[in-house]
């Protein structure tokens, strides 16, 4: 595994995602096959900021939550491999984020405080709850960890002002009741973007309002995570295999993080429904309505990624858990791109084909094979295997 996350690792060097490769201007969203891609052109019209090359480009545009995710894998990256480079490249990433990149919001006026911009080529403020939740989340995690960095960025300052406001929204989204799933939601809110009646982005800030919660215990973020995990338990019955994936990730840290029984029994449930829907090879169906469909479709960017992150959650409460995670994580390390062209060896595309054995399944302008995203695939994969190779929890 220490050679598949070193690969991954080049990958992320070689591959045109940073330029600087040392990571002082970030790491852009995505590389995107451009030969025989039935999306590319409303791809590259959807997400206007590209280079391009031959048979492939870059989506160049930084968004704070991949940006964040690669900085934690070389922060973990450094701790396991002792390579300052590694350390050294997350800080450059670091400084773009709250030096260069102008993604951060740091007033209370205007805009919501402390928010991050979803990417730097947005002319508005766009705020979605799935992304936001990463970076607060994972902002604490880095100040927890590397004092230093929540000196010179004061991390911790920005994430709980930031919190409180995503509880706002969770809160004013929520009020007028979860009808949901059969039909219009109710579940909208002003200031962010998104359907938390969905766990995508809805458990994505119980992640977060859980980890800030640990911060600071406010009465507001326990019931917020009350009354969401009550319409989990509710609704469990609804969920396609990926929402189920986010729903356990959302569960496992608010339990951690809160020590609430309720949590852990919610993320076993949901945990449960995916190691129901798990083959003997580890797979388990691609069914988000962004990506090709089918049982034999390994999808990384918002299946089988989300899968791991929850599997390693639950194997800490739960040993019977282990199994299906190592199923999962050998099926994943072993799709590893053996491609020699720089732009694909090392990293995971976003479908693989197991009836071919190969990459494919087609493409939409979001997900399918021929986009390979740095973080939502190949930065949580590279942290799910960091974190195991270091014997080290997803939640603290």
């Amino acid at each position: 595994m220490k050679q598949i996350l070193l690969n991954n690792l080049a990958w992320f060097r070689d591959s045109g995602v940073m330029i600087p490769e040392n990571g002082l201007w970030g790491v852009a969203e995505r590389v995107a096959v451009t030969e025989g891609n039935e999306a590319i052109e409303k791809m590259m019209n959807a997400f206007p900021a590209w280079t391009v090359h031959e048979k492939h480009c870059i989506i160049e545009q930084r968004r704070a939550d991949c940006n964040f995710q690669a900085a934690y894998m070389y922060l973990l990256s450094y701790k396991l491999f002792g390579d300052k480079l590694y350390y050294d490249t997350a800080v450059n990433i670091l400084d773009f984020l709250y030096f260069r990149s102008g993604l951060l919001w740091r007033r209370a006026d205007r805009f919501v405080p402390g928010s991050w911009n979803w990417s730097h080529i947005r002319r508005d403020s766009t705020v979605w709850f799935d992304d936001e939740s990463w970076c607060i989340f994972l902002a604490l995690e880095i100040a927890e960890k590397f004092p230093e960095l929540e000196k010179k960025y004061e991390m911790r300052r920005f994430a709980m002002m930031l919190a409180p406001e995503m509880g706002k929204a969770l809160k004013e989204a929520m009020a007028p009741g979860p009808e949901v799933l059969d039909g219009e939601t109710h579940w909208r809110a002003n200031t962010f973007v998104g359907r938390p009646d969905y766990p995508h982005w809805g458990s994505l800030a119980c992640m977060a309002l859980a980890r800030a919660y640990r911060e600071d215990p406010q009465a507001e973020f326990m019931e917020l995570l009350d009354a969401y995990h009550a319409y989990l338990d509710s609704y469990a019955d609804k969920f396609d295999v990926s929402e189920v994936c986010y729903a356990i990730i959302g569960a496992c840290a608010s339990y951690e993080y809160t020590g609430k029984e309720k949590f852990r029994e919610v993320a076993e449930l949901y945990g449960r429904k995916l190691v129901s829907r798990m083959g003997e090879n580890g797979n388990v169906p691609s069914e988000h309505d962004e990506a090709p469909l089918g049982d034999h479709l390994v999808d990384t960017i918002y299946t089988i990624n989300w899968a791991l992150l929850g599997l390693l959650g639950l194997k800490t409460l739960a040993p019977s858990y282990e199994e299906p995670f190592q199923k999962a994580l050998a099926l994943v390390c072993s799709i590893q791109d053996k491609s020699p062209e720089p732009h694909f060896k090392g990293c995971w595309r976003g479908m693989y084909d197991m009836n071919t054995q190969s990459w494919g399944g087609g493409d939409r302008y979001e997900g399918g094979a021929g986009s390979i995203y740095t973080g939502w695939t190949n930065a949580p994969i590279s942290i799910v295997i960091a974190l195991e190779l270091l014997k080290e929890k997803l939640f603290n």
